[in-house]
């Protein structure tokens, strides 16, 4: 017998997406609800320590801001050029520069429709068919790079494993680091179309990710996008995992304190699976208080914690999403086919972007 949980998931699994959508609405000003009443108890209950907090950020080391600025820039670098990698291979060379830009516009959209990411892709495919890009080509090239973000992620939880310190945990995480080198390079001597393996590896994932998976191979066959291909898309998202896991390094030490490796790659890990609970403004509340925790349990004092946790989240979201929503706007007012235009195919499921991301 399934418990309510299982049954309260399955119902929303099979609702049609305008009931989802309502749902999701709800539980946005639910959690919304949430943060205001626990920022209102943490102010008034909270005050010695937030003036700690102040006394922090107002010390920060300015090098260290400024070197966050660059970090932040590399960063939503990488992630054009995922998309410039991806779309590439399908025929549409556009510069990484152009992708930056539609990629910072994509945040800004996402911050001023907090309540999924099918406004985002709408802006992409839109904005991607003024350079001649199919819709079902703009849409390939979002699934392909968030199928990459969990592939990259999970390289990421291999390698905590493996930095914690603990024998078990070195030994199960320096294992499986041998197989994932020895999986990409089996990987990469498949030819164009030759997806069997992977095929076979997916019908043995969880139910819920196996349709998926399978969905998406079909799509790459279609495109007659080879196995090897997914490895440079993996290996530039990667490259946004170590920016992001750079960027708090540089948080914590704007702050004069030092963190482990383990506390850098714990925190992240735990970002990450707050932002999946909580997809709202991209984790807004949930990444804070995880961030803040996880630092905490590796020995950061309170306000060192909340501090970094905080410039993160500037350098990471709020400003990027602002600057975006700005370009976004101007690109609206300074160009009318953009508003005249509209895609002929959006996504029926909203694209979620990882937090960091941005």
């Amino acid at each position: 017998m399934s418990n309510p949980i299982s049954r309260l998931w399955a119902d929303y699994s099979n609702a049609s997406p305008e009931s989802k959508l309502r749902v999701r609405r709800i539980l946005t000003g639910v959690w919304l609800l949430i943060v205001a009443v626990l920022a209102v108890w943490v102010i008034r209950n909270q005050e010695d320590q937030l003036r700690q907090i102040a006394d922090r950020l107002r010390s920060a080391n300015r090098t260290w801001l400024a070197i966050a600025v660059v970090v932040e820039i590399a960063s939503m670098s990488t992630v054009a050029l995922t998309y410039h990698l991806i779309l590439k291979r399908l025929g549409h060379p556009i510069s990484i520069p152009w992708l930056l830009h539609l990629h910072v516009q994509r945040a800004g959209v996402n911050f001023a429709a907090p309540f999924g990411g099918a406004a985002t892709a709408y802006t992409w495919v839109g904005r991607l068919g003024q350079k001649n890009v199919p819709a079902e080509d703009a849409v390939l090239t979002l699934a392909l790079r968030t199928l990459c973000v969990y592939v990259a992620t999970l390289v990421v939880v291999v390698i905590t494993f493996a930095v914690s310190g603990r024998p078990l945990f070195a030994v199960l995480g320096a294992v499986a680091m041998i197989a994932i080198v020895l999986l990409s390079i089996a990987i990469a001597r498949k030819g164009q179309g030759d997806w069997k393996t992977l095929q076979r590896w997916a019908r043995k994932l969880p139910e819920r990710f196996q349709e998926r998976v399978l969905t998406a191979i079909e799509r790459f066959k279609e495109h007659k996008l080879a196995p090897q291909d997914l490895l440079r898309v993996v290996g530039s998202t990667l490259l946004t995992r170590l920016c992001t896991i750079s960027l708090i390094y540089i948080c914590i030490r704007a702050l004069d304190v030092t963190p482990s490796i383990y506390a850098l790659f714990i925190a992240y890990v735990s970002s990450f699976v707050a932002a999946r609970l909580v997809p709202v403004l991209w984790g807004m509340g949930a990444i804070e208080g995880s961030l803040t925790l996880a630092l905490q349990r590796s020995g950061l004092p309170a306000e060192v914690a909340v501090g970094a946790a905080l410039l993160f989240r500037f350098f990471d979201f709020l400003s990027p999403s602002r600057i975006g929503f700005a370009l976004y706007a101007w690109a609206e007012r300074t160009n009318p086919n953009l508003r005249a235009s509209a895609p002929g195919t959006v996504p029926s499921e909203p694209q979620v972007e990882e937090p960091e991301d941005l």
